[in-house]
């Protein structure tokens, strides 16, 4: 027994189970008869049901649900009277009922059940032809225009979150909230409908009522016409107000609902900021109103007093506006000795990335005027976390007139790092190197994002420009470009505390052993952790699996005492397959370029750690100078034979130091250096070219 009521007490806090029950109640009142004073009960309920309201409709996503379960219980609790009026007659016992008949119809004589019978009808009218259709009519036009401007209001979040305005979370709270009101006013469209054929089946079961008590009262109760009459028109229009009034004040609240989905205040607080918001207006009603009071035959007290009225209304309202400007005015104006000195720290203030962009461009960050720019620019951030693991920070485009019309510029942390002129009207058809023909009246420019060989053409040349062998973009892609070229080049510049210290928050949620260990037991600070990441960043390794990336820190934190380049190296080592994944062939093989041993070895007696300045080569100026030859005389053969990509392979304690002398003779070209340990096993190594020294330069830095 205490089983069965532990059952019962948990099936009652479900609330699924609840709604289920109260669905099958409503229901059960189709055909189970009720007594009266259980109708009233239900009746008073089905009143209380019409007074919803809300302040938008994604505060208010069950209203159509809602709306809907209402109309059927309605339904149900209508056809229960229905029941009652024709099964009990004159014993009816619903005190609502009958309270709602007497109170229409007054009299007891033939005029006053006419006036109730005028009266109801006139109500139901005003809900068929007014309140009901209006309503439904505002569902339909409002779910319209809302699924029409979907679109538009879905690339205004994708805009905001491209240029920095809001962040991820925002944008998704937003997106969730677009989601909510399209359902809201696509539900709305259908619901309304329920409520029209409510009312109407409403108007149909009044006849029913009028019609059928009469047949049962005098062919079956024997009662004469008149008393037939009598008893079930005041029963039928009590019926008829308590069905008719719930479903009126539905219908409003659906209109009212709907047609103020835009206010993002009260209602209240609406009216009293637009209805009375010039008391000038009020003014004049009042005067209006005071005026028509003398001419005769008018209401003169009346007219006085609502006149008067409105005059005092803007009394107060005009009185209220002038303290609240001389508050404002002593606010701002004040003595001089007490106005707070003006803030500048907002002027400190730089972006970690920033388009700047004259006036000619503007079109291309406007999508009402077809432009992708923001677009793109998602796409740019979200490829870079997808690939590279970088979190690229939102990427704030302003205009600037100081530039010249088509001119922009990319900033870095607030300097120029990059920039160019174009013609916004116009493409860049890029010439490849397999172009079969010349463009007619293109002008030549170059390229700014790789230093190509370009031109300016018409739209309209763009299928004969493709034809010829050029690529063709449009002057978003430009900028989009090269804004992708700055931020792979300037990757580790990007990567700041914050951007790790939220991937740390987020990885903490599935990976907390792994990001306690780090920071907690071995005491690595989010400083060196970024710089491993910059490190790692800046020879183009993506840091996308960061608990890989944790995991290596971690086993080499004690080895290496924290310190970042050994860490670095360390990193690497842990992420060899995925390092070397990226320069294997087909074949499973990476071709790259070897080193000779005595330049190895040279290299790493000349390297070392110092406690203060860090990364050290300490190599004789002639040694350093033929090194220095040879790395470039081998890169650019490996170029001109055809390798985009060269791949040098040397020994783990070097390879910083050869990137190092790498990275200064071609700071913008594709190279990578890899350690032995960070090739897998099951890798294999074609040497397509060696590092080596002149027989006598060699000898010469050997006596050296």
């Amino acid at each position: 027994m205490n089983e069965i009521l532990e059952n019962l007490k948990k099936n009652l806090n479900n609330s699924d189970i609840i709604l289920g029950v109260g669905v099958i109640f409503i229901l059960a009142l189709i055909v189970i008869p009720l007594p009266g004073v259980i109708l009233d009960g239900l009746i008073t309920l089905s009143l209380l049901a019409g007074m919803l309201g809300s302040k938008s409709p994604a505060d208010f996503t069950v209203f159509p649900t809602l709306l809907l379960i209402t109309t059927v219980y309605r339904l149900a609790v209508n056809i229960s009277t229905t029941r009652m009026i024709l099964t009990k007659g004159e014993s009816s016992d619903s005190a609502m009922i009958d309270a709602f008949g007497s109170f229409v119809i007054g009299g007891g004589n033939a005029g006053a059940y006419l006036i109730g019978i005028i009266l109801f009808i006139i109500l139901t009218l005003v809900q068929i032809l007014v309140i009901t259709k209006g309503a439904t009519r505002v569902s339909e036009v409002a779910a319209r225009f809302a699924l029409d401007s979907l679109p538009g209001k879905q690339l205004a979040i994708d805009s905001d979150l491209a240029a920095g305005y809001i962040d991820d979370r925002e944008a998704r709270r937003r997106r969730e909230s677009l989601q909510k009101e399209m359902a809201f006013y696509g539900a709305m469209d259908g619901a309304s409908k329920f409520v029209q054929g409510d009312v109407r089946l409403g108007l149909v079961i009044t006849v029913i009522n009028i019609i059928g008590g009469l047949i049962v009262g005098m062919s079956i109760r024997g009662e004469p016409f008149s008393e037939a009459l009598e008893i079930y028109t005041r029963f039928t229009i009590g019926d008829g107000l308590v069905s008719q009034i719930p479903a009126l004040l539905i219908s409003s609240a659906t209109g009212i609902i709907v047609s103020r989905s835009v206010s993002e205040d009260a209602l209240t607080l609406e009216i009293k900021d637009q209805l009375f918001a010039n008391p000038q207006i009020l003014y004049v009603v009042g005067g209006v109103l005071i005026l028509s009071g003398f001419i005769p035959g008018f209401p003169t007290v009346a007219l006085f007093l609502i006149g008067g009225f409105f005059v005092y209304l803007a009394t107060r309202i005009d009185k209220e506006k002038r303290t609240a400007l001389s508050s404002k005015a002593e606010g701002e104006g004040g003595e001089g000795d007490d106005k707070k000195p003006e803030s500048y720290l907002q002027h400190l203030h730089t972006e970690p990335l920033e388009v700047e962009i004259g006036y000619n461009l503007i079109p291309l960050v406007d999508p009402k005027s077809g432009g992708t720019l923001l677009d793109q620019i998602s796409r740019l951030r979200r490829r870079f976390a997808m690939e590279s693991g970088l979190i690229v920070p939102p990427v704030r485009i302003r205009d600037n007139m100081n530039l010249s019309p088509g001119e922009y510029i990319i900033r870095l942390h607030g300097s120029i790092i990059a920039g160019a002129n174009l013609e916004p009207e116009k493409l860049m058809a890029i010439d490849t190197g397999r172009t079969s023909a010349p463009i007619e009246g293109a002008t030549q420019f170059q390229e700014p994002t790789y230093n190509l060989n370009a031109y300016w053409i018409d739209p309209e040349q763009k299928g004969d420009a493709e034809a010829s062998g050029y690529d063709v973009v449009d002057t978003s892609t430009v900028i989009a470009t090269h804004l992708s070229s700055v931020i792979q080049q300037n990757s580790q510049e990007i990567m700041g505390r914050q951007e790790i210290k939220s991937i740390i928050d987020s990885l903490r949620e599935d990976n907390s052993v792994i990001v306690d260990e780090v920071l907690i037991d071995k005491k690595i600070t989010i400083g060196q952790i970024q710089a491993v990441l910059q490190n790692l960043l800046k020879e183009g390794v993506s840091i996308r699996n960061m608990v890989r990336v944790l995991e290596g820190i971690s086993n080499h934190a004690e080895k290496t005492h924290g310190d970042p380049y050994l860490l670095t190296e360390a990193v690497r080592q842990h992420l060899g397959r995925q390092i070397a994944a990226d320069f294997m062939d087909e074949n499973k093989k990476i071709k790259c370029i070897v080193i000779e041993p005595n330049i190895e070895r040279r290299l790493r007696e000349g390297i070392h750690r110092d406690p203060e300045e860090g990364f050290v080569m300490a190599l004789r100026p002639e040694f350093q100078t033929a090194v220095r030859d040879a790395l470039s005389d081998t890169f650019q053969k490996a170029l001109s034979e055809g390798h985009s990509h060269p791949v040098f392979l040397c020994s783990r304690p070097i390879r910083a130091g050869v990137f190092y002398i790498l990275e200064r003779l071609f700071p913008n070209k594709n190279f990578a250096v890899l350690a032995h340990d960070e090739v897998p096993s099951d890798a294999g190594v074609d040497v397509i070219g060696e590092v080596t020294l002149e027989k006598k330069e060699s000898e010469e830095v050997a006596v050296s």
